[in-house]
């Protein structure tokens, strides 16, 4: 926390230079690919969608999904910048010699691509372990036809039991971000090195994300209280457009405080296995 308040300034302006443009780009996005006259039917006439057909609804909302899923890979991109930057303002606060946000986010820029790349390939081995693990836990069902009470238990128990590894490994490379930003190293080098850095500590890893994102989603519960009252003022489309704009700009400021948090706990974790010192993380 008292990071936070060091570097809140530092925090703030990679998150805006991120998430503005990505809000703007959300606001454009929704009428030009018509999403905006599905949610004018969803708020106004809901029951002319409860009246289609399953192909008819799923096509009137394939617009919907389309802004949804661009604007989805926008806000990912804008996080692992934002991660990047808020990472490299931790490091240079803890190395002694605090840097700007316009300089953290000029070498978040530079390292974004080595981020990119090593997220897509933690995101390809944790999703292999969740889908071998959803095909397991399948076969009881197929098995028995119809489910039965056995099959049921038995599909929970392989469930529990198959989604740890998946679980076991997000949080081994949780602090790939941070490597990226602070060590010179490729995106297999940080992922290596993030698992290497929490192998020991994982409990206490896991415990410290946990607490992290639930003060991140009573942040974001605290904006919908403010944002969602906008989506029944004028317009649908364009006052939810709105919603979703500011949503997005206080989602990037939230970003860059988890991003810190992250940051710190890296810090921590390396200064328990090696002789940590400024020029490090410098």
């Amino acid at each position: 926390m008292s990071g936070l308040g060091r570097n809140w300034k530092a925090l703030v302006s990679p998150a805006l230079y991120a998430f503005i443009p990505v809000g703007i780009l959300t606001l454009i996005v929704f009428p030009l690919t018509g999403a905006d006259e599905f949610l004018n039917l969803v708020l106004n006439d809901p029951g002319y969608l409860e009246a289609l057909s399953g192909r008819d609804f799923l096509e009137a909302a394939m617009p919907f999904l389309q802004a949804v899923a661009i604007a989805l890979v926008l806000q990912t991109l804008a996080a692992v910048y934002v991660y990047l930057a808020s990472a490299r303002v931790m490091a240079k606060d803890a190395a002694g010699n605090p840097t700007t946000g316009p300089s953290a986010g000029r070498f978040a820029l530079r390292r974004l691509g080595v981020a990119i790349v090593a997220g897509l390939l933690a995101l390809a081995a944790v999703a292999a372990i969740f889908g071998v693990g959803f095909f397991i836990w399948s076969i009881p069902y197929a098995l028995a036809g119809t489910p039965t009470a056995t099959s049921v238990l038995v599909a929970l128990v392989l469930l529990a039991a198959l989604l740890g590894p998946g679980i076991w490994l997000s949080i081994s490379l949780s602090m790939t971000s941070a490597v990226v930003a602070v060590e010179d190293k490729g995106p297999i080098g940080s992922l290596k090195r993030s698992f290497q850095l929490v192998n020991g500590r994982w409990w206490a890893t896991f415990g410290f994300l946990l607490l992290v994102g639930l003060l991140g989603s009573v942040a974001i519960q605290l904006i919908q209280f403010v944002a969602i009252p906008l989506s029944v003022v004028g317009d649908a489309g364009i006052a939810v457009s709105l919603a979703s704009v500011i949503g997005i700009v206080t989602q990037g400021l939230i970003v860059a405080g988890i991003g810190a948090m992250y940051a710190v706990w890296y810090i921590d974790l390396r200064a328990r296995n090696e002789m940590l010192v400024s020029d490090d993380l410098s």
